[in-house]
């Protein structure tokens, strides 16, 4: 069942005025109309049902929203943190990266056979050009042996 809704006091209308009720006239002669009242307007003993306070539910309303915006910023705050970490991170590995790549290629130039040859000769060691030993097509030496002591290929036995 629905109740109607309830207008605050300033402005609920005045009480209503009926016109008198007259009675007809086969009822008897004109001049014996009398009027009659109108029926006084019956009210249910059911008390109104009172509103519920809006103020808690207002206030719950606010706290929600505000403990969510809260909750809201505290995320964003992690996750940027986490982000920043992130990109430290990366800066650093790509610096490690950038010094492991220089260290190789310092390796390479150490390597290289003309680097080679002058730490040699820093160390007091000569290129042996003319008693180096010359492998010839038939697999001998220029000094008449075969690499690595070896007798060459059909010597008398």
């Amino acid at each position: 069942m629905r109740l109607p809704r309830a207008n605050p006091r300033s402005r609920r209308p005045g009480p209503v005025q009926t016109a008198p009720e007259t009675r007809p006239a086969s009822q008897g002669p004109v001049e014996a109309q009398v009027p009659v009242a109108a029926p006084a307007p019956v009210r249910s003993g059911a008390p109104r049902r009172a509103r519920a306070p809006r103020a808690p539910f207002v206030l719950l309303l606010v706290g929600l929203l505000c403990g969510g915006l809260v909750t809201l910023l505290l995320l964003n705050t992690v996750l940027a943190q986490g982000s920043f970490q992130e990109s430290q991170l990366r800066n650093e590995i790509k610096k490690l990266s950038q010094a492991e790549e220089e260290r190789r290629n310092v390796i390479l130039q150490l390597e290289m056979p003309d680097r080679l040859s002058k730490s040699a000769e820093g160390q007091g060691q000569q290129p042996g050009w003319e008693n180096s030993d010359v492998i010839t097509l038939d697999g001998s030496t220029g000094t008449g042996q075969t690499p690595a002591g070896q007798e060459p290929v059909g010597a008398g036995r």
